[in-house]
């Protein structure tokens, strides 16, 4: 593919961030880091996280699609 028509390394990066970060992940992602202090300090502070989850998956989105936007 020719690097002016493919989108580049940084549009996927931002895509895989944003299905990381989504908010509708919160559930798994407290189950997979359960026994972890990651875990520990999700499962206090559950408004927390899913703020600034949903903060996180925002940004990523809006970056992700100006990035392929910007590459077509």
């Amino acid at each position: 593919m020719d690097d002016d028509q493919a989108p580049g390394w940084r549009a996927y990066a931002w895509g895989v961030l944003a299905a990381l970060t989504c908010p509708c992940h919160l559930p798994i992602l407290a189950a997979v880091l359960a026994g972890t202090t990651a875990g520990a300090f999700l499962s206090e502070h559950w408004g927390i996280a899913a703020l600034a989850l949903t903060v996180l998956f925002l940004l990523a989105l809006t970056r992700a699609l100006r990035a392929y936007r910007s590459r077509s």
